[in-house]
């Protein structure tokens, strides 16, 4: 701790300096002024933790210094010497929430209890400010969580008397007990189709910026995850399509959103029917994402009111347009093929179907009858069944139904590889010397290998499959595993820096993914290697 001797008179300040050992009542640091201007100058760069400090004093008296000096520091115990004890004395060093009053002539024994006392006072204050800010900080990291579990309670059982006694706590739920209310869904699309190997650190983060920002508490909305990975919110108050119904209100949120999310998300919302009493927020919640399924049809739009709802039809799997794909494909008249696939996105942007899952899986069928005819043609060899669940999550994080189309097209590339080995050799080997040379920088993705050596990225995974008898991603998953293993041998690294240098932006991430590769933690390999 840190104490500042204040006194006018050099032989008071000097005996006070030499004659007690500071060190021995925690006191490390201890400087000394003249009087209270010198004093309060110095304080701006000393910041000392206790003061003692004369009252009577040219330029400036201790009582003076003392005010000034709580105007910026509150905490700093104060303790007054003067041989001057009347009561205005004693009554300004009250007012100014002295700790301790010494009297002139100073016995050193006084002042070491006064100051003992002073240090003891300090450290449990210290200690409260440290259990307050610690309380403080488990109730603000956990305070997204409860909000999202109250959205989720909301949207599914809004009658439930564990909601209706949460809901009068308005500090930690904003929302008032009585509507209107308007519910929001929104998806959350990466772009491009390189989805993290684990959205939720992304979806925390997320939480808790919107819960520390200033336009939703202003608004007294609360935000969530459903069980869908749709962000949900729910808004007192009426909201609509019309600048007349705060519509731009919705838009501030958006932008507020998006400006919290990372770039390489897209960001689009659906606002469901206004109502009018808690129990109807699971209705508006469905119409909310009712009107985000909307924007699988349309780019044009940030936001879809329901009342845009309406016209939508269901669209199931056409069997007999799956088959005839089939014929086309082994008769490889891809023109034909192709045609097939365009008509069906149009007749599925006519009919704008809400079920979204279900449109996604009719081209889901149309991708592994591509796949299969493929293989049997000799154009590639992915046909295990652990490819099916790697395809059709490829396929769910398609963002818009012009991308999907565009997506299975692609993969119609696979029937024209070229057959000649030595053309395969020479542009492997360039697709090897790149993976090589970046595998280890964080942010390498396949999409960065493909636009390096100009191929279509559907065209380049088939081929290193086919070459290689792996995937690119396995290919990669082991160059990382093994420069980890050898750095893991330097025990001067941190793991946190073994993973920075294999390309990881997150230690934990780093240490479960090397398990996965090599049966043990970072640190339990390390241990091995070093018996």
């Amino acid at each position: 701790m840190k104490l500042l001797i204040i006194d006018d008179e050099e032989r008071t300040r000097e005996m006070l300096y030499r004659h007690i050992t500071w060190g021995e009542l925690g006191i490390h640091e201890v400087e000394t002024a003249r009087n209270g201007q010198v004093a309060l100058e110095l304080c701006r760069s000393f910041r000392p933790d206790i003061v003692l400090c004369d009252i009577r004093m040219p330029k400036m008296d201790g009582i003076e210094f003392a005010k000034r000096l709580r105007e910026s520091d509150l905490s700093c115990k104060l303790m007054f010497m003067s041989g001057f004890s009347d009561k205005e004395y004693l009554m300004s060093a009250i007012r100014l929430n002295a700790l301790d009053y010494i009297e002139k002539p100073i016995n050193l024994d006084k002042v070491r209890e006064a100051v003992r006392k002073a240090v003891e006072s300090r450290k449990h204050e210290e200690r409260k400010r440290l259990e307050e800010r610690q309380l403080q900080d488990a109730y603000d990291e956990g305070l997204p969580y409860l909000r999202q579990e109250m959205v989720r309670k909301l949207i599914t059982v809004p009658g439930s008397l564990h909601v209706q006694k949460a809901l009068e706590s308005r500090e930690t739920f904003l929302i008032p007990l009585e509507g209107p209310y308007t519910v929001i869904a929104a998806t959350l699309y990466w772009q491009p189709l390189q989805y993290p190997e684990d959205p939720k650190p992304v979806q925390e983060a997320l939480l808790r910026g919107l819960n520390m920002n200033s336009l939703l508490s202003s608004l007294h909305g609360i935000c969530g995850f459903d069980s869908r990975q749709s962000l949900i919110f729910i808004l007192p108050e009426a909201f609509g399509s019309s600048y007349r119904e705060q519509r731009n209100v919705l838009e501030e949120l958006y932008a507020e959103v998006a400006g919290i999310i990372a770039g390489n998300i897209r960001l689009r919302m659906g606002v469901g029917n206004s109502i009018k009493e808690r129990m109807q927020i699971p209705h508006s919640y469905r119409t909310a994402l009712d009107a985000c399924s909307m924007h699988y049809y349309s780019e044009d739009s940030r936001l879809i009111f329901a009342d845009a709802l309406g016209s939508n039809r269901e669209l199931a799997i056409d069997w007999d347009m799956v088959r005839s794909l089939r014929r086309l494909l082994k008769q490889e008249e891809l023109e034909a093929a192709r045609s097939l696939i365009v008509n069906w996105t149009k007749q599925a942007r006519a009919a704008g179907d809400l079920d979204i899952v279900r449109l996604k899986d009719s081209y889901f069928q149309f991708l592994l009858v591509i796949l299969d005819v493929a293989v049997q043609l000799g154009f590639t060899d992915t046909d295990e069944d652990t490819e099916r669940r790697y395809i059709w999550k490829e396929i769910d994080r398609v963002p818009n139904l012009a991308s999907m189309e565009e997506y299975i097209l692609s993969f119609l590339d696979l029937f024209l590889l070229p057959q000649e080995p030595e053309g395969n050799s020479a542009k492997m080997r360039e697709i090897l010397q790149y993976i090589h040379k970046r595998f280890d920088e964080k942010g390498f993705t396949i999409p960065d290998i493909a636009d390096h050596v100009s191929l279509n990225e559907t065209y380049l995974c088939s081929l290193f499959k086919k070459q290689r008898g792996s995937t690119i991603k396995e290919y990669i998953s082991s160059l990382r595993v093994e420069k980890a293993k050898e750095l893991l041998l330097d025990k001067e690294l941190k793991l946190y820096e073994v993973a920075d240098r294999t390309g990881f932006t997150d230690a934990n991430y780093f240490t479960t993914f090397f398990k996965k590769y090599a049966g043990c933690t970072p640190s339990e390999y390390r241990e091995r290697m070093a018996k």
